[in-house]
């Protein structure tokens, strides 16, 4: 049986083991392979636009029902994100990595033979899904081999998304110009495919002992009743073991000190207001009920919304902030064929959008570091977005190509302070758990923009309208950010490292 991270079990006794990130040698290789991985990824779910005019065609479709198809497959992407996470926990990077490129190759490998926009969309879900899993593989194995050098090494498998991103409009396009945009997917699958061998690069660091036979043999005189059937948990924060029952009243006895007076106080007071008995097994019940309720709003990050004020604010705006970003991915090569442009010359309006992602992610500490707080730095960025959405509609290919790049360079710092004010927030205690929500809002937001802006072009028939809508969503997100100050006087706050802040 698989022992749990940290923990192995040799001659019925707990071992610590752990591992020492090598800061270079093989990591070196680890953040290259992440790089190409983040290519491939973002490659090939931002660039889908390039087959839009050809879906809509093919399966006679209006703008809402093949925008979806891009919303299923990079809100699945996000959604994903957590079903990686478990299976990189459970078994390794190496495994969770190779599973998700196998999905995500196979996903557009059985897309070539749809036949009708349905079932597209299931194949896009599934291409999706995997390469979620795929993505979070890589990011995860970056953190592993690396430390010290963490956030050097983060900056440059990162950087992959603006590479593939530069990369794949292009290459796409040339795809479909000669081999159709089914040839186009069929080779896609292929090169999605090296996905599985980048991921076959992240081995396993090797295990160093920590922990004695002596001090484990201690350790088991300890847990006492592990003999008679308990249920020995290994913490993941330190060598200490405990014995968590099998019943649930035996959990209620053992629930902290305040939740039992809390309940007891709450039964004294309807014995005083109703003039009635509670019995014990009432009274235990409610503890019950307070300790799982308690256990399951720190497992799923609600205690955090009710302590930060902030971030339950800051994860609205990335809702929003995700709605115009996917609806200006999805249209802006169908906006530049609607002027008469080649469709090489638009999908080059993409690559120009990656350049500006690539430099504004690469700006984002420049910019942080400088007086102006991060707050002023998002409200600046979303402004700057907002006015670059709104000039979309000027009917001039060389403005598209310079709004193009200003809006890259915009959503790329944009989405990296976010997640610099995350960590001030929440602090870095909370941070895993604050970026899994982060994620989850993203994959909202991008599952409902494109479909939004589909439907928008469906019933007002021009893209004016459209880019007006989705400039407008930018604004409103100024607005609120100018809440966060007021925000920050009435949460009840979290304790947070100065090194954090």
């Amino acid at each position: 049986m698989k022992q749990s991270p940290g923990k192995t079990r040799r001659g019925g006794r707990y071992t610590k083991v752990t591992s020492d990130p090598p800061e270079g040698g093989w990591g070196i290789v680890v953040v290259v392979a992440s790089h190409l991985i983040m290519a491939l990824v973002l490659g090939l779910i931002r660039c889908s636009g390039v087959f839009y005019q050809s879906w809509k065609n093919e399966f006679n479709t209006g703008a809402k029902e093949t925008a979806a198809v891009q919303s299923i497959t990079a809100s699945l992407s996000s959604f994903s994100g957590i079903i990686g996470g478990i299976l990189t926990k459970r078994y390794s990077c190496r495994f969770s990595g190779m599973l998700g490129g196998v999905l995500a190759s196979c996903g557009l490998f059985v897309s070539c033979w749809v036949a009708n926009i349905y079932q597209l969309y299931v194949t896009a879900a599934i291409t999706g899904a995997g390469m979620g899993i795929t993505y979070n593989a890589g990011i995860v194995a970056v953190a592993l081999y690396f430390k010290k050098k963490y956030k050097t090494a983060n900056a440059i498998a990162f950087s992959g998304c603006g590479t593939g991103m530069i990369a794949a409009p292009p290459l796409l396009q040339l795809l479909s110009e000669n081999f159709g945009w089914r040839g186009a997917v069929f080779i896609s699958s292929a090169i999605m495919a090296n996905g599985v061998a980048f991921c076959l690069l992240f081995r396993p660091l090797p295990r160093r002992v920590e922990q004695s036979a002596a001090e484990s043999s201690e350790s088991d005189d300890r847990a006492g009743p592990f003999a008679q059937g308990g249920v020995l948990v290994a913490s993941d924060e330190g060598d200490n073991v405990e014995e968590d029952s099998i019943t649930g009243d035996d959990r209620c006895c053992n629930a902290p000190d305040e939740l039992q007076n809390t309940s007891d106080e709450n039964v004294l007071s309807d014995m005083s207001n109703n003039s009635g008995y509670v019995p014990p097994k009432e009274a235990k019940k409610l503890c019950v009920a307070a300790t799982l309720l308690k256990t399951y709003s720190e497992l799923l990050g609600l205690n955090i919304f009710l302590k930060s004020y902030r971030f339950a604010l800051l994860c609205l705006l990335q809702f929003q902030f995700s709605l115009p970003y996917m609806g200006f991915v999805q249209f802006l090569i169908p906006r530049a064929e609607s002027l008469g442009v080649t469709p090489s010359s638009a999908a080059f309006l993409l690559s120009l959008f990656g350049i500006g992602t690539l430099l504004g992610r690469l700006a984002n500490g420049v910019l942080i570091s400088w007086r102006p707080t991060a707050e002023h730095v998002t409200a600046a960025g979303m402004t700057l977005a907002g006015l670059s959405m709104m000039l979309l509609n000027v009917d001039n290919y060389a403005v598209l190509a310079v709004v193009s790049f200003v809006k890259g360079f915009a959503i790329g710092f944009l989405v990296a302070v976010m997640v610099v004010l995350t960590r001030r927030y929440v602090g870095m205690a909370n941070f895993a758990l604050s970026v899994a929500i982060f994620g989850i809002f993203f994959g909202a937001g991008v599952l409902t923009g494109p479909v939004m802006a589909g439907w928008l072009l469906d019933v007002t028939g021009n893209y004016q309208t459209v880019f007006y809508v989705l400039a407008g969503v930018y604004f409103m997100c100024v607005v609120q950010i100018l809440l966060l100050p007021l925000l920050k006087r009435i949460e009840p706050g979290i304790d947070i490292l100065p090194s954090d802040r």
